[in-house]
Parts: C-alpha cells; structure tokens; sequence
C-alpha cells in the first residue's frame, strides 16, 4: 500500500538548497530537514534566524515501517504488525524547542523527506511518552503512515505487541486516539478500510 499524502510541505520549495549544519556528518537526512524548517520559520513566522536556530531534534528517533500491497495485507495469516509491516530506512524525530514541540522530522540517514506537522507532532510526543510510561523504557518503537496519519507499533521486553493511533488514523480506523489496541483488531480494520480506503484531509496540517 502506497503511503497517501504523506508530506507535501512547503519547506522543500522555501529552502531551495538545503543547508547543512556544521553538527555530525555531511548529507544527514534530519539536519537537512531540521535546517528547511528553520529556513521555513524564518520566511513564513517572522522569525529572525538566530531565533530558529534555538530549534533542536529530539535525541531519539523512532524506525520506521511501510505497509506491504493490498494483496498482502488480505492474505496476511498473522497476528502480529510487525510481521507484516516491511522495513524502512525512514526515521521520525521531534523538533525540539526547550521542553516544546514543535513538529516532527522525517527522513532516512541521507534524504530529507520533511518536516513540520506543527498539529501532530505535540500529539505523537505525548503518545510516545505514554507508551514509554506503560511499558517501560526498553520498550521498542516502530511507526508506519496510514493516509496519512500515524500508527505506533510497540513491542515489550516480554515481546508482546501492542498499537497506538494518533487522531487522524484513529478517526479512519473508527478507533479511539492514543489508546492501546491489540495488532489483531487493528490488522482487521486495516484490512475493512482497504475497500475504498478514502482520503481525508479535514485535519490535514502540512506546512505550504
């Protein structure tokens, strides 16, 4: 399944040319991004650069996973996401300013593919927080795009799995946000909504 809308930010046209910061290694995906949203700030908020630049990524990231064809996804047998998502070098970071946030980055090690999600970023970060609260820090973290919203796969040390959705992929799965679900009930719905599986952008809040 192609991920639907995911970022079509206004950042990529505003930046340009992406400038990289001095700090870790050439062509890191999230300093590109980090600097376009700063860049971004700077044009559309009337912000001085000195003032963005007080922006930070949060010192984690979270792995992320793409759903596999519809075909896969009907004739899936298992009972565990993490056996049907398929991999991705993508990773999620939080923009940081002090103790807020203020959006989230999306990249791989080399490629900017985003950042901003000024609505959603706060919410992920408090799902995130709640997750680590319920189920400890060694917990292990996954995300993948439905539509455009966002779903958390996290998995215990005891290897049990349980799902978490943000709003926007909760209100198209007729599920409640922020709310631990079995994989099972949520593979099933993902499977209800794949015919048609209808975009909404009522709550879309992509920067551009």
């Amino acid at each position: 399944m192609k991920k639907s809308g995911l970022f079509i930010w206004g950042i990529t046209i505003i930046a340009g040319v992406f400038i990289i910061s001095g700090v870790g290694a050439m062509n890191k995906g999230n300093i590109e991004a980090l600097n376009a949203y700063k860049k971004f700030e700077t044009v559309n908020q009337n912000k001085t650069l000195s003032e963005a630049t007080d922006f930070v990524l949060s010192d984690f990231s979270i792995d992320g996973s793409d759903l596999p064809d519809t075909e896969e996804i009907l004739s899936f047998q298992g009972s565990r996401l993490t056996e049907l998502l398929i991999p991705s070098d993508e990773k999620l970071w939080f923009i940081m300013d002090g103790k807020q946030v203020k959006g989230i980055v999306l990249a791989t090690d080399t490629e900017s593919r985003g950042a901003g999600r000024e609505k959603t970023g706060p919410e992920l970060y408090e799902m995130y927080q709640k997750i680590v609260n319920d189920l400890g820090e060694d917990v292990r973290l996954k995300y993948f795009d439905y539509a455009g919203g966002y779903i958390f796969v996290a998995v215990n040390s005891d290897g049990d799995e349980s799902v978490w959705l943000e709003q926007r992929a909760a209100r198209l799965l007729d599920a409640t946000p922020g709310t631990k679900y079995n994989p099972e009930e949520i593979i099933e719905k993902i499977r209800e909504g794949i015919n048609p599986l209808e975009e909404d952008s009522s709550d879309d809040d992509t920067i551009g």
